[in-house]
């Protein structure tokens, strides 16, 4: 892989760790549970990698599933692949761009142009990023550098003027206050969803995207998150629903607010982007194995999922979810499916590359364990889990029978290993 291709892949893999919701989730955790927090990150990321290190193994390409559906449907089957695919991307599309967007276009109305409407800026970034998809693949991949790279480049500047300014209040030491969750300790799982994204056609399989978004966001997640506890108070941190707005402003007042601005806008077009990425491509593997109901075998028609999911989000934000609290309770459950799926992968991967390579599945399976175990542990400790409940049932439910009803209508794809390929071949492919 290119040093070109490496930087979009790292750029679509930080889409959703730089988000506002992420940045909101540090804020809060690191002034309730402090020394717990940094350390349940830590556990996380480093349990994240090695879920990556398994689902972006070199010899998974070199087996006919150079995509994360092909290692679903060899790994776990055909109707958990469809099943949960279809499901978990649909929910991610959907949901996370009603709020995301609508949050953007508060913040540039509060911050930046009090008298511009915030639902008209919000649906300005939905076209931008729509019509960059409708241009061609490449341009949009080509743009998720750039998005990226300025919301790293903020959050950088706020964080090392924290770190060099004198707080207002007494310095707060993150060794004292903490307290034991085992929903907390899980839970920072969530926050480094995206290292299951599979490089598509092109590009070649690599663990340095996945691996190097890792550590940057984890470096970026504990000096931001201590910096936040230094600057607001622990109980105002904790609270609140913007702890990165108040911290940006207390560290740097008005410019502070800018960046912070600047950032939410910008991780919020990389996440929308690496959204309309992660489905297409999901959509386009299924497409392409018969697994997508009333698409014809063959190539997705890209374009036309492109326009039909712009108008839902746009349905979506002017039906006023966006200032539903249940939508804040379906954001957690599709982050959950998210999560499943993610271990789900992990799983199958571990048993291709035992089956095909005879390598050893025990590590990728123990993790896979362990994310399964922590999704259940992050769902019974919400206060909204029956609402969250209810949403997974109806979709995987209903997503379920469609996929049951449709697989029995549709031959199998046969995926040939390469080494297969070679001796029908007669040794050359």
């Amino acid at each position: 892989m290119t040093l070109k291709q490496n930087i979009i892949m790292t750029g679509l893999v930080l889409g959703w760790m730089l988000s506002a919701d992420v940045l909101v989730k540090l804020g809060n955790g690191i002034a309730q549970n402090r020394t717990l927090f940094l350390l349940s990150m830590a556990f996380c990321a480093l349990l994240t990698g090695i879920a990556a290190s398994v689902i972006h193994h070199p010899l998974l390409r070199n087996n006919g599933t150079g995509d994360n559906v092909g290692v679903l449907v060899q790994g776990a089957g055909r109707l958990p692949a469809m099943t949960l695919t279809l499901a978990s991307r649909t929910l991610l599309m959907l949901l996370l761009p009603t709020g995301l967007l609508v949050s953007a276009g508060f913040a540039f109305n509060e911050i930046f142009v009090y008298w511009f409407p915030n639902f008209g800026f919000s649906f300005i970034l939905l076209a931008l990023i729509a019509g960059l998809h409708l241009l061609g693949k490449n341009v949009a991949r080509a743009a998720q550098p750039l998005f990226i790279g300025t919301a790293v480049l903020c959050l950088v500047i706020l964080t090392l003027a924290g770190l060099s300014s004198s707080p207002d209040q007494a310095p707060l030491s993150v060794d004292t206050g903490f307290q034991f969750s085992g929903a907390g300790l899980v839970g920072c799982l969530l926050l480094f969803l995206g290292v299951d994204y599979i490089a598509p056609s092109g590009y070649q399989n690599s663990r340095v995207p996945a691996f190097a978004g890792l550590f940057l966001a984890l470096l970026l997640f504990l000096f931001w998150s201590m910096v936040s506890l230094q600057h607001v108070p622990a109980d105002r941190l904790q609270d609140s629903t913007i702890p990165h707005l108040i911290a940006a402003r207390n560290i740097l007042g008005q410019p502070g607010r800018f960046l912070m601005g600047t950032l939410i806008i910008s991780s919020t077009c990389g996440l929308v982007n690496m959204l309309f990425h992660l489905t297409s491509e999901g959509f386009a593997a299924l497409a392409g194995r018969r697994l997508l109901p009333g698409h014809p075998p063959g190539n997705l028609r890209r374009r036309i999922y492109i326009v039909v999911f712009t108008i839902l989000i746009g349905g979506l934000m002017m039906s006023g979810l966006a200032g539903d609290d249940k939508l804040e309770a379906f954001i957690r459950a599709a982050l959950l499916l998210w999560l499943v799926l993610t271990g789900l992968q992990c799983f199958a991967a571990s048993r291709i590359l035992n089956e095909v390579h005879n390598s050893s599945p025990v590590t990728g399976l123990i993790t896979s364990f362990i994310i399964a175990v922590a999704a259940v542990v992050i769902l019974a400790a919400d206060p909204q889990r029956e609402t969250i409940l209810a949403l997974l049932a109806i979709t995987i439910g209903g997503i379920g029978l469609v996929s049951a009803y449709w697989l029995t209508k549709t031959p199998v794809v046969e995926i040939v290993p390469i080494h297969n390929q070679k001796k029908r071949n007669g040794g050359s492919t």
